[in-house]
């Protein structure tokens, strides 16, 4: 049991270490000198597979202002999901694969890249197929950050329990990227945008109405200060539409729009939003 927790501990603490190099733009290097977040001991029967990969792609930097959030309480009675007879990743979009970026406290549930991305190995949430104007929902579940993906293989900074991962408590990155939207002006790739985020896609991010709806955590709505979250194209590295609502290297880290020290959740983290302008 102890050889496993410092196992689950070790691989977490490795993780975290390569996503100080990669969070934030080029404007926020001096965040990969930050103490890295000491993963606290958790009760766990079994741990993750023992070998590491790179961690998150990019955390834009970006500004927020505070406001509470409702940490849903579960128990392990709560247990309605997890195991991967729950979740089968969908990896072909119509449109634009929009993702949920989520790294909690700990370091042990992460998600840092869409399902659509060719060669993605950090990719664990359930993804949206941004077709047009309208609503969509995007999330992270027990059952996705714990599943054993034949071709990425299982998350290694996941913690479990059983089959079952140990929920996630506190917040480094809460963000939600679309993939291969925006004309940007600084990258010029020649490849496809909806696979290749420095290639420009066909939106301006100013014609774009995108808002935030709602946040949920366990099914428990999770207040923020709607004012506050940065929309658009936040990082100089691609050309992603990005809903920023938190970001430990960013400004939103300084004035966050949630109380992201009392988020917890057992099941799933589930982001809803809005968009207007895709019309041709």
């Amino acid at each position: 049991m102890k050889a496993k927790k410092i196992l689950a501990a070790v691989t977490a603490l490795s993780l975290t270490t390569v996503v100080f190099a990669s969070c934030g733009d080029s404007a926020d290097s001096s965040s990969s000198t930050a103490a890295a977040t000491t993963t606290t001991a958790v009760t766990t029967t079994t741990t993750a597979a023992t070998t590491t990969t790179a961690a998150a792609d990019s955390a834009a930097t970006g500004g927020g202002a505070g406001d509470s959030a409702v940490a849903a309480d579960s128990t392990a009675d709560s247990k309605t999901t997890g195991g991967d007879s729950d979740y089968t990743p969908v990896k072909t979009f119509e449109g634009y694969d929009a993702f949920l970026m989520f790294g909690d406290g700990e370091w042990l549930w992460g998600n840092w890249e869409g399902q659509g991305e060719p060669e993605a190995t950090k990719a664990f949430g359930v993804d949206a197929d941004i077709t047009g104007d309208g609503e969509y929902t995007v999330s992270i579940t027990n059952a996705s950050i714990s599943y054993d993906d034949p071709d990425e293989g299982i998350n290694p900074q996941i913690a479990l329990d059983g089959d079952y991962a140990v929920g996630a408590q506190g917040c480094v990155v809460m963000c939600v990227d679309i993939i291969g939207l925006l004309n940007g002006e600084k990258l010029k790739g020649t490849g496809d945008p909806k696979t290749d985020k420095e290639t420009p896609g066909k939106y301006n991010a100013d014609d774009l109405k995108v808002e935030l709806k709602s946040i949920k955590a366990d099914g428990q709505e999770v207040a923020f200060d709607k004012a506050k979250i940065k929309y658009g194209n936040i990082e100089d590295n691609n050309n992603c539409y990005r809903i920023e609502i938190y970001n430990d290297y960013g400004d939103t880290a300084k004035d966050s729009p949630i109380d992201k020290d009392n988020l917890a959740f057992e099941d799933s983290l589930e982001i809803t939003f809005s968009i207007e302008g895709l019309s041709e």
